[in-house]
C-alpha cells in the first residue's frame, strides 16, 4: 500500500511529544555514498519531529557519514515500524541553518515526503521493530526534548 503523506497516527507519533513513552523505539535512516553504496543509520524518536503531513525535521550528529550523504544527494530514506506497520518514507532534505545558541548543536534536515510504502503482509503482523535500552534515560531524554525544540525552530 501507498500513501502520499503522513496520517493522523503517524502524525502524532512523530509529533516530539510523549518522548519516555517513545524511548525504546529506533528507526533506519537509509542514504548512499558518493560510491553509491548504501548507509544505514539508527535514529531515535528524540531526533525526529513532524512540522505538516508532508514534512518531518531530523536532528543528526555533526559530520557524520549520514549527514554528508544527505548533503550530496538531498535524499534519504526513512524506515520505521509503528503498529504492524511497515514504513518506507521517502524524503527530500534540505539542510538548515546552524542554530548558533544550539544546547545539543546538531546538523538539522528540513525533509518533504515523496512518498511513503507500507508493507504489511496478510499472513503474518509485524510484532516488532529497532529497540534499545538507553544508558542514560535520564539525561538522553533531557537531550532530546532540547533537540525536538530545535528541530521547530
Amino acid at each position: 500500500m501507498e500513501i502520499a503523506q503522513l496520517d493522523a497516527e503517524l502524525l502524532e507519533w512523530f509529533s516530539g511529544n510523549d518522548l519516555e513513552n517513545k524511548q525504546h523505539e529506533a528507526m533506519q535512516l537509509l542514504t548512499v555514498t558518493d560510491g553509491q553504496w548504501p548507509h544505514v543509520a539508527m535514529i531515535s524518536m528524540g531526533e525526529v519531529v513532524s512540522l505538516s503531513p508532508n514534512c518531518l525535521r531530523l536532528a543528526l550528529w555533526q559530520g557524520t557519514q549520514t549527514s554528508m550523504n544527505m548533503m550530496e544527494t538531498g535524499k534519504a530514506t526513512l524506515v520505521a515500524i509503528h503498529g504492524q506497520r511497515l514504513l518506507h518514507i521517502r524524503l527530500e532534505v534540505q539542510r538548515l541553518p546552524e542554530l548558533t545558541n544550539a544546547v545539543h548543536p546538531r546538523d538539522r534536515y528540513e525533509c518533504k515526503i515523496r512518498h511513503i510504502r507500507i508493507d504489511q503482509a496478510p499472513y503474518a503482523e509485524i510484532t516488532s521493530g529497532i529497540t534499545f535500552q538507553l544508558k542514560d534515560e535520564t539525561g538522553t531524554l533531557i537531550r532530546w526534548v532540547d533537540t525536538i525544540e530545535e528541530l521547530k525552530k
